[in-house]
């Protein structure tokens, strides 16, 4: 054999370092994607509409102001808590509704809900706590807080 057909070791070691800073790459990729988790598209609210009034006189129209039914009385718009409620602040407690809602409140509240009626095809769900019963309609950001 001649010399020159001899390859030295020295002479492959940056075609084996290029093959592992691939294998190194596409390991590196495969971890980072199993672990990302796509982001949850935010929840579109529910529209509500009042209905024509059926009286004489009225416009067949409705105005601006009467597309939106107002709130249920004694309720009043409150967003989502939007925090870890795996580990809410001192004293507080997350009460966690069907529709996906939470509630951050200063109580003690037990983990049990009812159903305590309904509001334009919306029920209504209670949570009962030692300071105050709290109620949420469903699919709304509707609340309310009923005191003992």
């Amino acid at each position: 054999m001649a010399e020159d057909d001899k390859k030295s070791f020295w002479s492959s070691l940056p075609g084996i370092l290029t093959g592992l800073a691939a294998l190194l790459a596409a390991a590196g990729g495969l971890i980072y994607h199993s672990q990302s988790k796509p982001k949850s598209k935010p929840k579109r609210e529910p529209e509500v509409i009042q209905q024509e009034s059926t009286t004489q006189g009225a416009s067949s129209k409705p105005s601006p102001q009467e597309k939106e039914l107002a709130p249920p009385e004694g309720f009043q718009e409150q967003p989502s808590y939007n925090g870890d409620c795996a580990s809410p602040p001192v004293g507080s407690t997350c009460i966690g509704f069907k529709d996906g809602y939470q509630w951050l409140v200063q109580d003690v509240v037990k983990p049990k809900r009812q159903d305590v009626g309904s509001w334009d095809k919306h029920q209504v769900v209670e949570a009962r706590g030692k300071q105050g019963d709290y109620q949420h309609v469903l699919d709304t950001q509707y609340v309310k807080t009923v005191a003992k």
